[in-house]
């Protein structure tokens, strides 16, 4: 891990400590740490999808916001812009990257706790570092950001 994977991965855990649920976190973090442009408004969009979507145990919201950052990052705002086969691959590589390193895609796989517990609070916030750093060190592998 290098020492700006290291940084956003502490920044996302603090960011969950603070109140923001796991996608939340994440999307934050790089907004404020490394300079992803994502508007308030367009941040909002984030809200809903804690838990696996509003506790429903569904995809991982972290993983979410993660594919919130790649699309600021890489995708497009109209389809003249960019074809779709020249983004999902980035999103599609780092979602299988996320399912090697995790086992699972699955918030219900990642979270073995009741929600708004207490060893549920702990452990979504060790995935939530962990996650951060690795989204970091796949942006700078794609030359995405810089650190």
């Amino acid at each position: 891990m290098s020492e700006f994977s290291e940084r956003i991965g502490m920044a996302a855990g603090n960011n969950f400590k603070q109140g923001f649920n796991c996608c939340e976190a994440i999307v934050e973090t790089f907004r404020k740490e490394a300079g992803v442009e994502i508007n308030d408004n367009a941040f909002r969009l984030c809200s809903g999808f804690g838990g696996g979507i509003g506790h429903a145990a569904n995809i991982c919201g972290a993983l979410v916001g993660c594919t919130m950052v790649i699309s600021t990052l890489a995708g497009r705002n109209h389809p003249s812009e960019k074809a779709l086969k020249d983004i999902y691959p980035v999103s599609k590589e780092f979602h299988d990257r996320f399912a090697k390193e995790f086992g699972s895609t699955m918030c219900k796989d990642l979270m073995p706790y009741e929600f708004d517990t207490r060893d549920h609070l702990k452990n979504c916030l060790k995935l939530t570092n962990r996650i951060a750093q690795l989204l970091a060190v796949y942006l700078e592998e794609k030359g995405l950001i810089k650190a």
